[in-house]
């Protein structure tokens, strides 16, 4: 009689399970994404030559940085427009002006500016880049502190 039983519930299930199971249907859907290309300047340090004796008329060297994140395999360039003179902040009524010169190497052979770009590759990450500078003139002007804006651009 047990079996009796067992067998009934387990084929009263089973047609239940039929029942349930008389046909199915399925779709298919992508995931999506657009990534654009994009960069962003990150920081930025100012290119500060030491105190020279205006006498002397010695060359003189400096650094500074721009950091700049573009996305993987972005190609960018990087300009820099400024005047090219330094013009005394302690004494605005001074015509004194201090010339100067920005590169994109260490050796200060390869100029920066508006019209030699310095050309990269993003690589998703922040990426350092050094700014070279050099006296291009005579120092031997009218004491006093000196300053020049800059701008960059990055262009992708």
């Amino acid at each position: 009689m047990k079996k009796v039983i067992v067998s009934a519930v387990l084929g009263f299930s089973s047609l239940f399970t039929a029942a349930h199971a008389a046909g199915s249907d399925s779709a298919q859907f992508e995931v999506r994404l657009t990534v654009t290309e994009s960069c962003k300047f990150t920081a930025a340090q100012d290119v500060e030559f030491a105190s020279i004796d205006r006498s002397t008329k010695a060359a003189s060297n400096a650094k500074g940085q721009l950091n700049v994140t573009c996305t993987l395999n972005t190609p960018y360039q990087i300009a820099l427009a400024g005047s090219g003179e330094m013009s005394n902040i302690t004494n605005t009524a001074s015509t004194s002006k201090v010339p100067y010169k920005l590169y994109q190497d260490s050796a200060r052979t390869a100029e920066w500016d508006a019209a030699n770009l310095l050309s990269r590759t993003g690589n998703g990450k922040d990426q350092a880049i050094p700014v070279y500078a050099k006296l291009a003139g005579d120092t031997n002007v009218e004491a006093g502190s000196y300053a020049d804006k800059v701008t960059a651009t990055v262009t992708y």
